[in-house]
């Protein structure tokens, strides 16, 4: 079973990664989920997936109701902690713009596969990636 974090899971590149997932339970299973501000799409997918962790990006955005398997976080620190999580295997990295290096960064630290479809962060990290 691979463990699968998908930062940007709201987007188009999310989206589809999930799509994938969902063909093949037996074989992936969804640890993360980050969004920048589509709460309601977030929690759509959270009902689906029950990954242990969802993060919203932008703090203004009011947190969905939680259940009792998925916790709920907001930030920057929050997205951080989604990319470096202990429970994951790969990161999808589909983050928009250079707000993908820095979680880009901890995936890689941690040690972790990535699936970069993050053009930015090879542009702005270079070497550091």
């Amino acid at each position: 079973m691979i463990r699968v974090a998908i930062l940007g899971s709201t987007g188009s590149i999310g989206q589809s990664a999930l799509e994938v997932i969902r063909r093949h339970p037996d074989q992936f299973q969804v640890t993360a989920l980050v969004a920048g501000r589509s709460g309601d799409a977030l929690a759509a997918q959270v009902a689906s997936f029950k990954p242990r962790l969802a993060v919203l990006a932008d703090e203004r955005v009011p947190l969905p109701v939680g259940d009792k398997v998925t916790n709920w976080a907001s930030g920057r620190g929050a997205v951080l902690a989604a990319a470096a999580d202990s429970e994951t295997d790969v990161v999808l990295n589909a983050l928009v713009g250079a707000a993908g290096l820095e979680p880009t960064l901890a995936a890689l630290e941690a040690g972790h596969r990535l699936a970069l479809a993050n053009k930015e962060s090879l542009v702005a990290g270079g070497e550091l990636v």
